[in-house]
Order: C-alpha cells, then sequence, then structure tokens
C-alpha cells in the first residue's frame, strides 16, 4: 500500500503570512491538530501543529516557571501568548518534519510518524503538496486491512 492510496488531497493549508491567531482559529474551526504551510504556488514549506503553537507560548524555565509555580496563575502563559497571536506561523512551523512521495509505502510512512512524533506527513511531488496522511488514516487502513482478513471473498 502506497501513499496515494491513503492520503486526503486537497487538504486544508496556510500561507507563511498567516497569524499565530489565524491558524489557531481554523484549528480550531477545522477540527485539526496540525496544517501545512505552502506558498502561493502550493510549494511546501512546512507544518505548524498546536504543539508548537503551545509550545511558543509556555514561559521559558528560569525567568518564569517558578513564579507560575508559587503563584498559581498563568499569567506568564497569557502574555507570550498574546505576544504570539500576531506572529507570522513561519516563526512557529517546523520545516524539517519529514515528508514522503505519492509512492512511499504506508508501512514506510507510518515508521517515519512513529520515529519523528509527528502527527501529519505531507506528500509531495516535486516540492508541491499534494496531499497528507494523519496518524488516523494509517490507523483506518490498518483496521481495513484487519476487518476483511479472515472474512469470505464476495
Amino acid at each position: 500500500m502506497q501513499a496515494t492510496e491513503a492520503m486526503s488531497r486537497n487538504p486544508v493549508c496556510v500561507g507563511p503570512e498567516t497569524t499565530v491567531a489565524e491558524v489557531a482559529n481554523i484549528m480550531r474551526s477545522r477540527g485539526h491538530s496540525n496544517l501545512p504551510v505552502t506558498d502561493e504556488d502550493g510549494r511546501y514549506l512546512g507544518v505548524i501543529g498546536a504543539h508548537d503553537i503551545v509550545g511558543r507560548c509556555l514561559p521559558t524555565y528560569l525567568s518564569e516557571v517558578g513564579d507560575l509555580y508559587r503563584s498559581g496563575e498563568f499569567q506568564p502563559f497569557i502574555d507570550r501568548a498574546r505576544e504570539a497571536t500576531d506572529l507570522p506561523v513561519t516563526a512557529v512551523m517546523r520545516s524539517d518534519s519529514p515528508t514522503a512521495r505519492e509512492d512511499t509505502p504506508l508501512a514506510e510512512i507510518a515508521s517515519l510518524m512513529t520515529i519523528h512524533h509527528v502527527h501529519l506527513m505531507p506528500i509531495l511531488r516535486d516540492q508541491m503538496l499534494v496531499g497528507v496522511i494523519g496518524m488516523l488514516d494509517i490507523v483506518d487502513r490498518l483496521s481495513a486491512i484487519a476487518f476483511t482478513r479472515g472474512q469470505p471473498e464476495p
């Protein structure tokens, strides 16, 4: 089984100038936790995830976590979140995440996603985004295979 058999085509994408606040709104409204970042021509630039956004908003350990722990308030987190909302997605996205091609075996994609702790695998053709595979797409394929095993042929 190859990437083309499991990938979602025409995924929701964001551009490099999209703000972190806009990305968060898109994620919330569409139910996605990761989004590919592409330029205006559809060339893949990276991935932005909810984890990246939250990580950007966390206070630095030495300067603020001690105070956060003692006070029990999230003010440093809230302050950094406010600062991050106007940042372009390029300030927060990951451009070094693994990618795959349309002919990449699904087992290889599952392995890469597990090793690199990513939940979205961009599928590229000549640096252009043609689809994505999420971890749930792989689970769906595995469950379909498991379900049909042992079933009588139609």
